[in-house]
């Protein structure tokens, strides 16, 4: 049997992989944003808008969820703000505290985001059929566990 090339190895890396799927899906997704006439939108806002609901969200809880921290939330809001995309509202529950919400033009956004990654997800069940993003889906969203911690079944060599 032939040894691999280094590149074929490169291209066989599971994170590779993962990583030429996700560019695949940033590029359709950002053209069909395009399409709908959403332009220039920070690729840094992804670590703030989908923690957002209707009730509002304090920052320290979105830099939690998004695994960053507060400075940088506070930075994408900044953005955020800029562009009209969000508001921030005082938590009624502790008015020392505040909340951010979607603004009108932010929830606008919401929507088409949440309707182009609808229709990627079809795209790609036509190119890859219905049963492989069913699987793909299933296999990311398994719970993977911290990855500094030691696994149940192998040893880790941090």
């Amino acid at each position: 049997m032939a040894a691999m090339t280094m590149e074929a190895r490169a291209n066989t890396n599971l994170g590779r992989l993962c990583l030429n799927a996700f560019r695949w899906m940033d590029t359709l997704f950002e053209a069909r944003m395009q399409l709908r006439g959403w332009h220039h939108i920070p690729c840094s806002s992804s670590l703030v808008l989908p923690h957002l609901h209707e009730k509002g969200v304090r920052p320290a809880d979105i830099a939690k969820a998004a695994g960053v921290t507060r400075q940088a939330v506070h930075h994408v809001l900044r953005d955020l703000l800029e562009l009209g995309f969000v508001e921030m509202r005082t938590d009624p529950k502790d008015r020392r505290s505040k909340l951010v919400v979607f603004s009108p033009l932010g929830a606008e956004f919401d929507t088409a985001v949440r309707d182009v990654s609808k229709e990627i997800e079809q795209e790609l069940a036509r190119r890859i059929g219905d049963r492989a993003v069913s699987s793909l889906r299933t296999s990311l969203e398994a719970e993977w566990g911290n990855p500094y911690e030691k696994s149940r079944t192998t040893e880790n060599k941090f």
